[in-house]
């Protein structure tokens, strides 16, 4: 009885990391589509403000995860790379998904990213979880 406690318990963290990771995600994406338009308002370069926004997109997404979803107690130092390390590799299946999704199986572009986007967004949540900010993947 006391397992299955447990385990409720642990399917409830995880639900609510994943429901505080999607509402983070909105927040990044609208801070950085906000530094993108605003930047390219401004006049700077279309890539150039890409970049720049989805930096700084990279850099809320992190601090809120760390802070106030994942609460991690483990440095900057040990966090911050595995983060990106995680985002990384969340990125490279979402290249490889989307590459088969259109070239192979011959999926709508837009749908295949759709798809593609969801892979990104579930490895780069487990990444995070598991690996990035481990020190919280079961205990609250």
């Amino acid at each position: 009885m006391m397992q299955i406690k447990q385990s409720i318990k642990i399917d409830k963290i995880f639900i609510e990391h994943l429901y505080k990771y999607l509402g983070i995600g909105v927040i990044n994406t609208i801070v950085g589509y906000g530094l993108i338009f605003s930047l390219m308002f401004f006049g700077l370069n279309p890539f150039v403000s890409n970049f720049i926004g989805y930096l700084i997109g990279i850099f809320v997404s992190y601090y809120l995860n760390k802070r106030f979803n994942f609460r991690s107690k483990k440095s900057y130092k040990d966090t911050l790379p595995k983060f990106f390390a995680s985002l990384f590799i969340a990125y490279l299946a979402n290249l490889i998904v989307l590459t088969i999704a259109i070239k192979s199986l011959l999926i709508n572009k837009y749908i295949s990213q759709i798809i593609a986007g969801v892979v990104y967004v579930g490895i780069g949540f487990l990444g995070s979880k598991y690996f990035a900010f481990s020190d919280t993947a079961v205990k609250r």
